[in-house]
């Protein structure tokens, strides 16, 4: 005897059946496209740099701030040069395909805003051979190295994600190691 809950009990694994080969197909390309990793090694050199020194904003703010006029408990400890919260910094370089230099392939840039303990909020921007890659995450200058998220591109880089690490190199250069997937 049929009952009425038979036949959506079929339909379910039958569901069932088509969700399981769609998820196990999924996690066949996704292992594909885990082993399709692009690792790409660049070398930079600082070319230009602008510091934005934001003191007389910081100023002007305590007066007559639209947020209220807030007190710290503490007096501020650090009375150096900077770089203080606000502050902001953009850096030009050239690119090279190899650690001796040469002729350069392409251009760089960071566009950079100050935090706390000489940390900073980066976009980054790459123009390399075959297109462009852009990022964005937080530096620490305080570090000899450091890694930025890639969150897209154009060109041959277009919808690229992953990771570049930046790590010191001879002669004031920077090793760009990208790690695309």
């Amino acid at each position: 005897m049929v009952t009425k809950f038979d036949k959506p009990l079929r339909l379910s694994a039958t569901l069932a059946t088509a969700l399981l080969a769609l998820l196990s197909a999924g996690t066949a390309a996704g292992a594909r496209a885990a082993s399709s990793v692009d690792r790409v090694v660049f070398y930079s050199v600082g070319t230009e740099e602008q510091y934005v020194n934001n003191k007389d904003d910081r100023e002007r703010g305590q007066g007559a701030n639209p947020f209220g006029n807030f007190h710290d408990a503490a007096a501020a400890t650090k009375q150096a040069k900077g770089p203080f919260p606000g502050d902001e910094s953009v850096f030009q370089f050239a690119i090279y395909s190899s650690p001796g230099r040469g002729k350069p392939v392409g251009d760089g840039r960071f566009v950079c805003l100050y935090n706390f303990n000489d940390n900073a909020l980066c976009d980054a921007s790459y123009d390399l051979p075959g297109g462009t890659l852009v990022g964005v995450g937080t530096v620490s200058f305080a570090s000899t190295t450091f890694d930025i998220p890639i969150t897209g591109g154009s060109g041959k880089y277009s919808n690229a994600r992953g990771n570049l690490e930046v790590s010191s190199a001879a002669h004031h250069a920077q090793r760009l190691s990208f790690t695309l997937g």
